[in-house]
């Protein structure tokens, strides 16, 4: 499952520029991302910063103590609340199983990191990178640094978090 090519240079400056981009960033993460990727991610949901949703299967990457963790995506309409507010949706090791198949309203643009090339997905990338996630998270770093802050209001980032542990 693992790939261990160095992800493309090209398509993590077409990542980086859309993150930059961004004033309201989610991420989800999926099944591919594995224990040793947290740490990671954590660093980019912090550096955004950017609310974080995660599948069934990578629940508990973070603690769901964490003030941007907004609890289990399911792909229903129980996401469209917070999703249907961002800008960029970066998928961290999404996998098209983990997904409502044809099920994906959302207008967000979005940036697929995955360890393996993927189709069946339910949405087209503007950006995807594919390679080993920690290094993909970790070339993509120093490509966002200067960025501007997101936008997100974090009282409500917390108001979403309650309601959607209903």
């Amino acid at each position: 499952m693992a790939s261990h090519l160095p992800p493309d240079p090209r398509a993590l400056d077409r990542a980086a520029e859309l993150i930059r981009a961004a004033a309201h960033p989610v991420v989800i993460a999926g099944l591919q991302c594995l224990p040793g990727d947290a740490g990671w991610i954590r660093a980019l949901v912090e550096a955004l910063p950017a609310p974080l949703l995660a599948t069934a299967q990578a629940k508990g990457l973070l603690p769901d103590a964490h003030p941007l963790v907004l609890g289990t995506f399911t792909g229903g309409e129980e996401d469209d609340l917070l999703l249907g507010l961002a800008d960029v949706i970066v998928t961290c090791g999404l996998s098209p199983e983990e997904l409502n198949p044809g099920r994906w309203p959302y207008p967000a643009l979005v940036v697929h990191l995955a360890r393996t090339p993927l189709s069946g997905l339910p949405f087209v990338p503007l950006a995807a990178v594919v390679g080993d996630l920690a290094l993909i998270l970790e070339e993509l770093a120093p490509r966002l640094r200067g960025r501007t802050q997101a936008d997100w209001d974090l009282f409500q980032i917390d108001r979403l978090k309650k309601a959607q542990r209903g």
